[in-house]
């Protein structure tokens, strides 16, 4: 599963990922307390995915008035991008690829000229692809990633070869990884990658953005 992307000069026809691919996960040793889960010998913190939901809720709680209503499901989707963010990034190195500073620069530099600044940027991605202002440099990233992979396949991102080849990459990393997830996200499907219906009671709710 590749999250979609509103950054639609660059990346075309991106959003078409959004569902129709998966990642294999390995179940591995149940995360250690504190973790919201594991990816090899790493992990990623319940303190990281607080403070990433905070950061989303504090930036969306200054929208106008009706911009964004807080959906179910924003904590589980937040740990899926950390989760896929790494993955990504296991993927470009096993093919001995990086995605520098300056093509991200780059690439923020176009998409900021295409929307007419740097705050609708920012609107944008938060509100269509749940990404805070601090986290902007690392999707572009991960985004920047996702070409490359299926540009040493001999595809393009966005078609149906190309979007084959990257699922193929991204599940060769994945089970490389052994991904385990904390189960107080949900049931995590190994076939497809995602938390099905994810209980979030241990984190404070908001409701809709003033």
């Amino acid at each position: 599963m590749i999250r979609s992307s509103s950054v639609r000069r660059t990346l075309p026809a991106l959003g078409v990922l959004l569902g129709a691919l998966a990642l294999s996960a390995c179940g591995g040793q149940p995360p250690r307390p504190g973790a919201a889960a594991l990816i090899g010998s790493d992990r990623i913190t319940v303190a990281q995915v607080e403070a990433r939901v905070a950061e989303f809720r504090d930036q969306a709680a200054k929208l106008p008035s009706g911009q964004y209503q807080e959906q179910a499901g924003l904590v589980g989707a937040t740990v899926y991008g950390m989760v896929f963010d790494q993955v990504v990034a296991r993927a470009l190195a096993d093919r001995q690829l990086s995605v520098s500073d300056t093509e991200v620069a780059q690439l923020r530099q176009q998409e900021v000229a295409a929307l007419a600044g740097e705050a609708a940027l920012e609107q944008n991605l938060l509100l269509r692809n749940g990404v805070p202002a601090q986290e902007i440099d690392g999707y572009l990233r991960e985004q920047i990633g996702l070409q490359k992979l299926a540009k040493v396949s001999g595809q393009q991102l966005g078609t149906t070869d190309g979007n084959q080849a990257v699922h193929q990459l991204l599940t060769i990393a994945s089970e490389e990884l052994r991904v385990t997830v904390n189960p107080r996200y949900g049931s995590w499907d190994p076939a497809q990658a995602v938390l099905d219906n994810p209980s979030e009671p241990w984190l404070p709710q908001s409701g809709a953005a003033a």
